[in-house]
């Protein structure tokens, strides 16, 4: 365990602002929008590692990021389909798949991004209500005992 760092989570928490470039790109480049939907999810959880003090694992998945977190925090529990199906999104929206003759600019929809924008949402949600809930705690003076 390190020393939890609101600065560092914050940083994290802000660069979640994939989200809003998801929303945007939904339309007119869903592949793309896919992409940052996942990455959202990816960069809130991280947050919440560093606001706790925890390293977390250097990984893409935000499936196996919510499994660690969600044993402290089993509201997160909810989230688990949604992450599975952004997790697919993490390789599959930036590289062609030669042996099958698609890229991924003609296999994913305005939908398909939508739904990913969706899924990642609440995510980024609620990762924002647990980084002020210990953000609060860790600035709240301590209590002197008499």
């Amino acid at each position: 365990m390190r020393s939890p760092s609101l600065e560092e989570a914050a940083l994290w928490l802000s660069q979640a602002a994939d989200l809003n470039a998801a929303a945007r790109f939904a339309d007119e480049v869903p592949f793309a929008a896919c992409f940052y939907a996942q990455q959202a999810v990816e960069k809130a959880l991280k947050a919440v590692f560093v606001v706790r003090g925890a390293e977390f694992p250097w990984i893409h998945s935000g499936g196996r990021l919510l499994r660690e977190l969600a044993q402290e925090y089993p509201q997160l529990r909810r989230f688990y389909d949604g992450a599975a199906i952004l997790d697919g999104y993490y390789t599959g929206t930036r590289y062609p798949s030669p042996a099958l003759g698609i890229a991924p600019s003609d296999s994913f929809t305005p939908a398909n991004a939508a739904d990913a924008v969706a899924l990642a949402a609440p995510v980024v949600e609620e990762c924002r209500r647990i980084y002020d809930q210990l953000a609060r705690t860790s600035t709240e003076p301590e209590q002197e005992e008499i």
